[in-house]
């Protein structure tokens, strides 16, 4: 067998293990979709009084799961789309965004998280209205759900995680810092590599996709922005994140 004919059935192979992917994947994510809609609509249901009353606490509380079980659903008819298409990137829809609701209603849905993992989460908003953000709200809210899925999961005992929104220089500025594990030095520079994992995270869980701070970098990127990140060794780990404030119309 030449060299030639060698490629080709590599090449052979390697389209069939693609095609055999991209079925098994297509068969995971419809499978997936039927339950979340499931729960989706249970708590709309929930929500609508169709099971009884609650108090306005409980609702606040019910609509941060339904508001969940949605960007859920509509992430997986991303990913089918993506699969069918084999365009592998996100569909973004911007529009004036209040950064701050964002922010209030992901910090919810991690209250009970962080509580389960012994650590606490603070955040500090801004004094005053910093303005709107020219974004895809659904997409700030997947790079905040990675972040603080991580500040929570390489936390300490007792550890904290604190969130802040503040406004710089035309920017609105969001940094989350924990007290967590850190980073070591000679690898923060690969974290938002995509598939890295520091050697001290992998110790600690052994799974992970390495793709969540890959993941938060290019969105942010896409909305003109800029994150970056800070940590020390058995001190914690600092990200901020900086995305341009929309400008007000000028009125004649």
């Amino acid at each position: 067998m030449n060299e030639i004919e060698q490629l080709r059935l590599d090449l052979d192979k390697c389209n069939s293990e693609s095609q055999e992917k991209s079925e098994f994947l297509s068969m995971i994510t419809h499978q997936l979709r039927t339950p979340l809609s499931g729960i989706k609509w249970t708590f709309k249901m929930i929500l609508d009084g169709d099971i009884g009353s609650f108090s306005e606490e409980q609702k606040q509380i019910i609509n941060k799961g339904f508001d969940a079980s949605e960007r859920m659903v509509e992430l997986l008819e991303e990913v089918i789309t993506a699969n069918q298409n084999d365009q592998w990137d996100f569909t973004y829809n911007f529009s004036p965004v209040d950064i701050s609701k964002v922010i209030d209603g992901i910090i919810m849905e991690f209250y009970e998280v962080a509580r389960t993992h012994n650590v606490s989460i603070g955040y500090k908003p801004p004094e005053q209205s910093i303005g709107l953000v020219e974004a895809d709200g659904e997409k700030i809210a997947i790079v905040m759900q990675n972040l603080l899925e991580n500040s929570i999961k390489y936390n300490i005992d007792e550890g904290e995680v604190s969130v802040s929104l503040s406004q710089i220089d035309g920017y609105a500025r969001i940094q989350i810092s924990d007290t967590g594990i850190g980073i070591p030095e000679g690898q923060i520079s690969n974290v938002f590599t995509k598939f890295f994992r520091a050697d001290n995270a992998k110790e600690i869980k052994k799974q992970g996709t390495g793709l969540g701070l890959f993941t938060a970098k290019k969105i942010i990127e896409r909305h003109g922005g800029t994150i970056s990140i800070e940590s020390t060794l058995g001190k914690g780990t600092r990200f901020t994140i900086l995305l341009p404030l929309k400008q007000p119309q000028n009125t004649v």
